[in-house]
């Protein structure tokens, strides 16, 4: 059996962090709709939807 060293755990635990930040975003994106248009986030148009290129 292999053991991590810190650093390599260190490493996996960051990258699924980042791995969960962008699953949230997609689900944000795909599901929830805009408040002003009813659309879903990924098709809405509004101005100020900058945070769909985050």
């Amino acid at each position: 059996m292999h053991v991590l060293t810190k650093t390599e755990l260190l490493a996996s635990i960051l990258a699924m962090i980042v791995l969960e930040v962008y699953h949230l975003k997609w689900i944000w994106l795909s599901e929830w709709g805009c408040r002003k248009c009813q659309r879903k986030n990924l098709d809405c148009a509004c101005d100020g939807r900058w945070l769909k290129y985050f």
